[in-house]
């Protein structure tokens, strides 16, 4: 069997950074609030972030993946659903626009996220003064 060839993932904390998580958040949302309301009557809607929570040892840690993940608003039988459709974007709706964070992971461990270490790169302005320790 082969060895595998790429170093692990580099991660770090950092300390407090749940209002840094928040500002990312607002600004993938804030991308694509414009393009929901141009494509309201489509029943498509475009999420740019989703959730996972995890529960492990009496704690929570939420999984936030920023991507381009498609809904379809389902009316029927006085219910309304919503239903995940996937990451393609449904044919003749215009293009999205780019938030910038796409393939951008967050783990929420408390008031501490901990992120990939080119995030850091990328963010630097946000990150600036944080105390980030490599796990």
């Amino acid at each position: 069997m082969e060895e595998p060839t790429e170093p692990p993932a580099c991660q770090v904390r950092i300390r407090g950074g749940a209002a840094i998580a928040e500002k990312l958040s607002t600004m993938a949302r804030r991308a694509v609030y414009e393009y929901n309301l141009a494509i309201k009557g489509t029943g498509y809607y475009l999420k740019p972030v989703h959730y996972v929570y995890k529960r492990a040892g009496g704690r929570t840690r939420v999984y936030e993946y920023y991507g381009r993940y498609w809904w379809r608003l389902d009316r029927g039988s006085g219910r309304v659903r919503w239903r995940y459709v996937g990451k393609t974007k449904p044919p003749g709706l215009p293009d999205p626009p780019s938030t910038g964070l796409e393939g951008l992971r967050i783990i929420r461990d408390g008031d501490d996220i901990i992120v990939d270490c080119w995030v850091i790169e990328r963010f630097k302005e946000l990150f600036r003064g944080a105390v980030i320790e490599r796990l």
